[in-house]
């Protein structure tokens, strides 16, 4: 009878845990990327800042891992960060944000898979804003490309930013 309900405690937990709680077979990270931003955008229009050419680097970093990208399953969003690089601005502006990865040569508004987003931002931003990553099950076909355009779309704005300065944008996608 021991014998049963441990075998049913075992059984029970191996169902139990899902594919998502397992560790991802590694994180591609795309960081350092650098917009500025202009004193002169306003509410209550929409800004689309392109960063072009970005080089994820993503197929290096699996076959340094030993990972063949016929075992991926996904690619997901993981998490985002935008940093004010200097100066004593800050993001309080921004009341809706998101980021959008296009293939190389698209700069068309919206263009592409919105990866993260965050909407509404909370009051008092400061200099850091953590994004949300957005639900989408898969966006190995962006991420694997050995060049992409990333989109930032300043979808709503609370009020004018201060002054011109540089944001830096750090994004990871966990590989399932």
């Amino acid at each position: 009878m021991k014998k049963i309900a441990l075998l049913l405690s075992v059984a029970f937990a191996f169902f139990a845990c899902k594919k998502s709680d397992l560790p991802p077979l590694a994180r591609i990270p795309i960081t350092n990327l650098k917009f500025s931003i202009d004193p002169s955008i306003q509410p209550p229009f929409t800004y689309y800042i392109p960063i072009n050419e970005v080089k994820p680097n993503a197929l290096a970093l699996l076959a340094s891992k030993g990972i063949d990208t016929a075992d991926i399953k996904s690619i997901r969003p993981s998490r985002a960060t935008m940093s004010v690089l200097f100066g004593n601005s800050n993001l309080d502006f921004i009341d809706a944000v998101s980021v959008r990865l296009c293939l190389p040569g698209d700069n068309k508004e919206n263009c592409g898979r919105e990866s993260f987003y965050r909407d509404p931002t909370p009051y008092d931003i400061g200099r850091e804003l953590e994004l949300v990553p957005s639900n989408v099950n898969d966006i190995r076909e962006m991420v694997l490309q050995d060049e992409i355009n990333v989109q930032v779309k300043l979808e709503r704005l609370r009020d004018l930013p201060q002054g011109s300065f540089d944001v830096i944008l750090d994004m990871e996608f966990e590989v399932r």
